[in-house]
């Protein structure tokens, strides 16, 4: 199983629009994920494509989610920027490898992969932004500190 930089930066423009309610233009949502613009405009069309973004083009335009957060999967959002092969590789093989029942690490790697998977299929992109949502007092006390 590899994740790259792609998938993390997927999640964090995702997680912004989730949190956010709203379309977004796609530099302003880069600027505020801390994503370089150009790495969010290459990926946009590929989580388009998946289903996750819708894009609109012009003045008044930018980028929404396509469904709401609680439906979108953290698998499916990895599949859409990795591939499906993503979750099956194996992360001691150089070469992808779905699973070899010859291998030694095949009986402990196998079934901690599918438990993986099973929690990445279950766990939405609403969940994560619950779980990384910092609550309101905390912002506002740090929002107070601030000159």
């Amino acid at each position: 199983m590899r994740l790259t930089l792609s998938t993390k930066y997927a999640l964090l423009a995702l997680e912004e629009l989730a949190r956010r309610g709203r379309p977004a233009p796609a530099r302003e949502l880069a600027a505020a994920a801390d994503i370089p613009p150009a790495y969010l405009a290459k990926l946009v069309p590929l989580l388009a494509r998946a289903g996750i973004l819708a894009t609109q083009r012009g003045r008044g335009g930018g980028v929404a989610l396509a469904r709401p957060a609680q439906t979108l999967s953290l698998k499916e959002i990895i599949e859409a920027v990795e591939g499906p092969e993503a979750l099956q590789d194996c992360p001691f093989e150089l070469a992808p490898c779905a699973g070899d029942p010859r291998c030694p690490l095949y009986p402990v790697w196998d079934p901690l992969r599918a438990r993986l998977v099973a929690f990445l299929a279950q766990t939405s992109l609403a969940e994560v932004v619950r779980r990384t949502q910092r609550p309101k007092e905390e912002k506002d006390e740090r929002n107070a500190e601030r000159p």
